[in-house]
């Protein structure tokens, strides 16, 4: 698999469900010890920690006061269930959507002034989103492309050669179809390279 732009920090491998899930619960418990149990932020967290995480927790934590450590935590987890899982386990982003919303989880955390593991984690994933949205250029097809490219330039010269205002114009039309078809073909983020190559290998979509 081409994952070799990852990253993961020194305390956790953002890209490991797992140990994702580990220092979240452990997060979940830290946070749950050191507040009112009476709370709403205290009960929506500890519903959380069994039943998982949605956007409509989120946006209610987000409204609490007092709740920006249980808020934090919150993302972390919901950036886990957003993403993917190959059959190796490993969470990947696939999708714009998944990306984007990767982004906004991270810059949110970081916002919130975590620290910590979850500084780390917060961290990691803004990395991450930055390399999935790098371009990159693609080698499959290149060389049939490259030639076809190499021959509608040839008729251009052969048209020119010839005073032939059709065959020149033919190669002009297929050499700008074409090398708009190299670029679109074969330049992509990374994160689309990662889709077409990952997604029939995926043991869970992402949501």
């Amino acid at each position: 698999m081409a994952d070799s732009w990852r990253s993961s920090g020194d305390l956790v491998n953002v890209n490991a469900p797992n140990e994702c899930q580990e220092l979240l619960a452990g997060e979940i418990e830290r946070v749950l010890r050191s507040d009112d149990p009476r709370g709403r932020p205290h009960e929506l967290l500890a519903v959380i920690s069994v039943t998982g995480v949605s956007d409509e927790h989120i946006e209610e934590l987000a409204g609490l006061p007092g709740a920006a450590a249980h808020l934090a935590v919150a993302l972390a987890l919901r950036s886990v269930s957003l993403r993917a899982v190959t059959h190796e386990g490993e969470l990947v982003m696939v999708e714009r959507a998944q990306v984007d919303g990767c982004d906004r989880i991270a810059t949110r955390m970081l916002e919130l002034g975590v620290t910590g593991e979850l500084a780390t984690f917060a961290a990691d994933l803004r990395r991450e989103v930055e390399a999935s949205r790098e371009w990159t250029w693609g080698y499959r097809g290149m060389p049939a492309l490259v030639l076809l490219i190499g021959l509608s330039g040839l008729l251009v010269v052969l048209g020119g050669a010839n005073s032939s205002v059709l065959v020149l114009a033919a190669g002009g039309v297929l050499g700008a179809a074409l090398l708009y078809a190299f670029v679109v073909r074969q330049r992509k983020q990374r994160w689309e390279w990662l889709s077409d190559e990952v997604t029939p290998l995926l043991s869970r979509v992402g949501k």
